[in-house]
């Protein structure tokens, strides 16, 4: 019972722990994503190859990530100002951890390639975002 109740508050810790994260890369997924206008199917698809792939996801509920994914696309909807805003910040947490910032990323450009069709204005969504993550000396597209 003990190690039950143990493993539980450790999970949560780690969700804790890795909630910016998450929300980082569902920004930047979502960024990307809704650069050209829509997310596609091959796009919503990617996403949920790495929620279940990435260790530092997996310990989410993919719906959660997708629940995320939904909310920021909303947002850009509503007001892309104020949408784009809050996608920023959200994916600025990651810009003081290298090795996270890479990650973000590179998840933007397995996004932007996950249609087979990389416009230039993925392009340049995927080079803000690099740019918010300070990834420019790591990240190559």
């Amino acid at each position: 019972m003990f190690e039950k109740l143990r493993d539980s508050i450790q999970e949560a810790v780690e969700r804790h722990k890795h909630r910016p994260f998450l929300e980082a890369a569902m920004a930047a997924c979502t960024y990307v994503a809704m650069a050209d206008g829509s997310i596609s199917i091959g796009e919503r698809g990617r996403v949920d190859d790495i929620l279940e792939h990435l260790d530092q996801l997996r310990i989410f509920d993919p719906h959660e990530g997708v629940d995320l994914m939904n909310e920021f696309a909303d947002g850009l909807r509503e007001d892309p100002k104020k949408g784009k805003k809050a996608i920023m910040k959200a994916v600025a947490q990651m810009a003081d951890d290298p090795d996270a910032a890479f990650l973000v990323a590179r998840m933007c450009i397995a996004i932007s390639n996950a249609d087979a069709d990389f416009s230039p204005v993925e392009r340049e969504a995927v080079l803000e975002i690099i740019d918010v993550l300070k990834a420019s000396d790591k990240v190559t597209i």
